[in-house]
């Protein structure tokens, strides 16, 4: 008998030898029940990760309990059974999932099947989607950031100002070159870029960073500045016990990533819901000034004007203009770390996906977010404070003269 069928067999000269293996090979193509399942999905046409172990194991056992036969394995290459393989599944993601409810079943002849089938277990959500991450907005906050560190809080935007309001006044006797060109151009759209207070807005809004104000139906990013803190604290901790670790001073095991990657999601999340709209034409316009300014700091002659017989670079202009003009020079290092590391660690935010981390660049961004919290110390940020911070952020020259504001 197989599957509840009996079969004769022949008791007669050379008879009973092809009967017994052929009950055999049946025997056999009924216990590869797991195999024709899988040669379904194949071919089925439906998405293959829906077809969980729990799913498949289910399947397995809607036919093995109807006592399903198969004739051979080319009659189900050959998709002679996909009826009934299509209600195996249907059973499978209805009955084992707990979506076979009772109350139907009761409507049912006999009652239905109203207890049986669900294995009690839930949805665990495996084949959803996580919660948006859109990494364009996420490198587009990036982007923002190393603008205001290097544009606002080093100064390159109000020096260029400055530079280009001295030059336009006579002071600066510079009247031929290519940078005579470039001032003239960044003299006559001055009126058509971004003001320092609309700049300031983009900063509130995306990162809140800044003090400007914002406009009434503008939302800042309230929330931005804990998370940031509190994936340098993560880090910070993390670099605190790995080296505890590996000193032999610590008996724990190795140092779990988990609170770090937490951090990670929580702060992806946030720069999705924050960079929006408008952000991204203007990080890219706040780029394209940045880069203009940089271009005018590093021109020979301004280099040769303001650089000095030794280290003529742009961080030496930089120096020696904020000083001229502000009485003071920022931390340059100090700030450019700041920008560059930071946009290390944005990329690294923006490119984080479970599970997918590889360990040259978990240690580049740790090396980096090292660096970061190093130098934002350095310049006078406290990281146990910096959601309060801030909002009361300064320059060793904030104080600027009229003239230059009306530029």
């Amino acid at each position: 008998m197989i599957n509840g069928n009996s079969r004769t067999v022949s008791l007669a000269p050379g008879g009973l030898e092809p009967a017994v293996l052929h009950i055999i090979d049946r025997v056999n193509e009924q216990a590869q029940l797991p195999v024709f399942v899988d040669m379904y999905i194949q071919n089925s046409g439906i998405a293959e990760d829906r077809f969980t172990p729990e799913v498949r194991a289910a399947m397995v056992d809607y036919l093995r309990e109807r006592g399903a036969e198969f004739e051979s394995i080319d009659a189900v290459l050959e998709r002679e059974y996909d009826e009934l393989f299509a209600l195996a599944y249907e059973n499978a993601i209805t009955r084992k999932a707990g979506r076979d409810d009772p109350i139907d079943a009761a409507h049912q002849p006999g009652g239905g099947a109203i207890a049986a089938g669900w294995d009690f277990s839930v949805d665990l959500f495996d084949d959803v989607e996580q919660q948006g991450v859109v990494r364009d907005n996420i490198l587009a906050a990036g982007a923002i950031d190393y603008i205001y560190e290097l544009g606002e809080h080093m100064g390159v935007f109000r020096l260029v100002d400055a530079l280009v309001l001295n030059w336009a006044s006579g002071s600066i006797d510079v009247v031929e070159g290519d940078v005579v060109s470039r001032m003239y151009r960044y003299w006559k759209l001055r009126d058509q870029r971004m003001s320092s207070e609309e700049r300031g807005m983009v900063y509130r809004r995306v990162l809140n960073k800044g003090e400007t104000d914002v406009l009434d139906r503008m939302v800042a990013n309230e929330e931005c500045p804990n998370l940031w803190h509190n994936l340098m604290a993560e880090v910070a901790d993390y670099i605190d016990k790995t080296e505890r670790v590996n000193l032999g001073s610590s008996e724990s095991s190795p140092v779990s990533r988990a609170r770090i990657f937490q951090a990670v999601r929580d702060l992806q999340y946030n720069l999705t819901e924050y960079c929006t709209g408008m952000a991204h034409i203007q990080a890219r316009e706040l780029y394209a000034q940045l880069q203009e300014c940089v271009e005018l700091l590093r021109d020979p002659d301004v280099l040769a004007y303001f650089g000095g017989n030794r280290r003529k670079s742009l961080w030496t202009v930089i120096e020696k203009m904020s000083k001229q003009e502000f009485g003071g020079s920022p931390n340059i290092a100090a700030l450019r770390s700041l920008a560059v590391d930071g946009n290390t660690i944005f990329r690294f935010v923006a490119d984080f996906t479970e599970g997918g981390v590889r360990q040259e660049e978990f240690a580049r961004f740790l090396d980096a977010a090292e660096s970061y919290i190093l130098n934002y110390s350095t310049v006078g940020g406290d990281m146990s404070s910096m959601e309060e911070e801030d909002g009361e952020e300064s320059t060793e020259f904030d104080e600027e003269d009229e003239e230059l504001d009306e530029f």
